[in-house]
């Protein structure tokens, strides 16, 4: 199976031209940027790339692999954005007071261990929060009066 490492890194070299600036593309040292190549070639059997000029192109091989490389960390890409998309989230309604008060750091905490949930905090008054939390548009309510009060 190909790594995707070594595609975003093949995908760098082709771009920039050069292995150097592949590097600083995709944060790593021109030396590791040439052992994925090495590793990459290796794995598929065939030379992706032709280094004998001042600029790195690709070879007949390196050019099919080139759109599939791009096609592949693309949806790479997108399948990270939906997972991220379906992560959990909670809507609190909270009255103004609390919002800026005592809850800011249990929220804070929250958010930090559970980074999974993203946390949408709506404030108001206690009756304008009861009212969305019935109308269905919060999961969960804080208020300081009880039902029909205000």
């Amino acid at each position: 199976m190909l790594d995707p490492l070594l595609l975003r890194s093949f995908v760098a070299i082709v771009d920039s031209g050069s292995f150097t600036r592949a590097g600083e593309r995709v944060h790593l040292t021109q030396s590791t940027i040439s052992q994925q190549m090495r590793r990459l070639e290796q794995q598929l059997g065939c030379p992706l790339l032709n280094r004998s000029g001042r600029q790195v192109v690709t070879t007949a091989e390196g050019e099919k692999l080139l759109g599939l490389a791009r096609s592949i960390l693309t949806l790479l890409a997108r399948a990270e954005e939906q997972v991220a998309e379906a992560s959990l989230q909670l809507s609190l309604g909270v009255p103004e007071d609390f919002a800026a008060g005592a809850i800011a750091p249990v929220l804070a905490a929250f958010a930090r261990d559970y980074p999974q949930v993203r946390l949408e905090v709506h404030s108001g008054l206690s009756h304008e929060i009861w009212q969305r939390f019935e109308a269905g548009e919060l999961d969960l309510a804080l208020v300081k009066q009880a039902r029909g009060q205000g």
